[in-house]
């Protein structure tokens, strides 16, 4: 039947070939057998949830307008809470209850709240990708466009994903899948339902009866029903929801697989996930901690690596011929070698390009040290006497003096 099937839905396309004839697809669903409904529906196009780009001005008198709740922390995403009227969120079309995907170009997957609210401070101008939960797309007929069929397309990670609509909780992939029911000849469908909490609205599966057409079909309890014959269950009250799923024999229903499991877990289930959600983010700590280290310790590396003690020999003694420029108290902030004159020691040595920062000599630091007070110490080391002139100097590519300069 698998064969059957797609050899179908490839023929279909040939026909339903614009926006227009999309419903033409779930006109024909219930002609499909009731067994093979979810197949069917994973060979046939799906309405796409696209994210949403908005940018605020950060630097704005009145604030961006918006407040936001979760975070890795709380083992949900990233979503709005509150809306400030007529500030700037709310004129840029965002409502509560849309989740922010990214910010400012970052995933915020594994970001805990704190960290999310450090990245929107980091940019003057915040940008926002939203997903608008359970708001439909769909395509304008009025515009001529070349039309064609996608089955499945690369996310930001590299990896392919059916095209039906996703959601994410937790940190979990939520897939959008859509089930068509004939009640005709029977006692109903099988299943209860419950309204979610304040904190999580919503219409969801609380019970599905074993070897009803529920079940038969793949529903199961904390699925969150989202549409019921193209009316929408998302502000819909638990009354209404119930008139709805009984006023017809013929019910095209859209869910979120597993949206709401976490609501009618035992006390025991709920302990080992928030168990298992302390150990992920006990994990995700100590690796932010790990990069935190290693980035300092591969600082520290090319900053000893930077830095070189040079000694050269003064058994001929004559000038120095090392020019400086800079000084703690210039625009440099810092000693730094000008230039270095044919012939002389440094020179011959060759291991002092100008633009190097001059750190300390004879064991004198002069990073705090003035254009005169650098230049009295260098020919002071160089005129005491001695078989060899120590330099401490820290490297510089010439680019970065150049532009420094």
């Amino acid at each position: 039947m698998s064969m059957e099937l797609s050899v179908l839905v490839g023929d279909l396309k040939l026909v339903i070939n614009e926006p227009s004839r999309l419903p033409l697809f779930d006109t024909i669903r219930p002609l499909i057998p009731l067994k093979h409904q979810v197949e069917y529906d994973l060979h046939t196009p799906k309405r796409s949830r696209k994210l949403r780009e908005v940018r605020l001005d950060r630097t704005h008198p009145e604030g961006l307008g918006l407040s936001v709740r979760g975070g890795l922390e709380f083992g949900c995403g990233l979503f709005i809470s509150q809306i400030v009227k007529d500030g700037q969120a709310g004129n840029s079309g965002l409502q509560m209850g849309d989740e922010i995907v990214r910010i400012n170009g970052y995933s915020i997957s594994s970001c805990i709240h704190e960290e999310v609210i450090n990245l929107i401070k980091t940019k003057k101008t915040v940008s926002l990708k939203v997903r608008r939960k359970f708001l439909f797309f769909s395509s304008s007929t009025e515009e001529a466009l070349k039309w064609q069929f996608v089955d499945q397309f690369v996310s930001d990670s590299g990896t392919k994903n059916s095209v039906a609509g996703l959601a994410s909780m937790g940190g979990k992939e939520i897939k959008e899948k859509k089930v068509f029911l004939s009640l005709v000849g029977t006692k109903g469908m099988g299943i209860s339902i419950s309204s979610g909490p304040t904190q999580q609205p919503g219409i969801y599966v609380s019970n599905v009866k074993p070897g009803s057409l529920a079940a038969e079909v793949g529903l199961q309890t904390g699925d969150q029903i989202v549409e019921v014959n193209r009316v929408e269950f998302t502000n819909l009250d638990h009354k209404e929801a119930v008139r709805v799923l009984k006023s017809s024999r013929s019910l095209t229903i859209t869910v979120l697989s597993g949206a709401g499991s976490e609501l009618f877990m035992t006390g025991e289930e709920r302990l080992a996930v928030e168990a298992r959600r302390e150990v992920d983010r006990q994990e995700l700590m100590q690796q932010k901690r790990v990069a935190l280290q290693t980035n300092k310790i591969i600082k520290e590396q090319q900053e000893k690596e930077r830095q070189r003690k040079i000694e050269i020999s003064q058994k001929n003694v004559g000038p120095l011929d090392l020019a400086v420029e800079g000084g703690v108290d210039s625009p440099l902030g810092k000693l730094v070698v000008s230039a270095i004159y044919d012939g002389c020691s440094v020179d011959k040595h060759g291991g002092i390009v100008p633009g190097d920062e001059v750190m300390a000599v004879n064991g004198k630091v002069l990073t705090d040290s003035s254009l005169t007070e650098g230049e009295n110490s260098l020919n002071l080391a160089w005129n005491s006497g001695g078989d060899w002139f120590e330099l401490v100097i820290a490297v510089s590519p010439p680019k970065e003096y150049e532009d420094e300069v």
